[in-house]
């Protein structure tokens, strides 16, 4: 009797367990919802993916748990990836690392076309963000945007300008 009791017990807390170590629900996983806020406030999801923001992690990936900001300790984000003769591109830089970092430009190439220093920050809450219209100006192709921190570690996007 106590080793029937011993098992379903066993049974018991090992479905506890893995209903509380669960990190991704795939039933609210909804690649196509729409999130009305499309701005750029990254989150680290418990898989430890930099999400958007959180309701691409809820409501697109099913993540259950994250915390504020990048899982990395840095990130950096630009809209839109196509950028026509009227769009003026947007970009937003994250830290924690308080340190400062260089941002670059580069076209098809490898000509630098942009060189910036980013401020240095050890909070999420205050993201670093301005707007380059010189972007309209670039000859149409593709082009990559790299971002250094004083550490060394970098993060690279790509944009094509049309």
């Amino acid at each position: 009797m106590v080793k029937k009791y011993s098992l379903i017990l066993f049974f018991f807390g090992f479905i506890l367990h893995a209903a509380h170590s669960q990190c991704i629900d795939p039933l609210a996983i909804s690649p196509g919802f729409a999130c009305p806020d499309p701005s750029y406030r990254p989150v680290c999801g418990c898989d430890q993916i930099t999400y958007r923001n959180d309701c691409e992690a809820r409501y697109r990936n099913g993540v259950l748990t994250y915390t504020d900001g990048p899982c990395s300790g840095f990130e950096f984000d630009m809209i839109p990836n196509f950028v026509g003769e009227t769009d003026v591109m947007r970009f937003t830089f994250v830290q924690n690392t308080g340190r400062p970092a260089t941002m670059y430009v580069l076209d098809y190439f490898g000509k630098v076309m942009i060189q910036r220093t980013l401020p240095s920050s050890d909070n999420f809450a205050a993201p670093f963000i301005f707007d380059m219209p010189e972007v309209n100006s670039y000859r149409p192709g593709p082009y990559i945007v790299i971002v250094f921190n004083a550490a060394g570690a970098y993060r690279f996007k790509k944009f094509v300008k049309i």
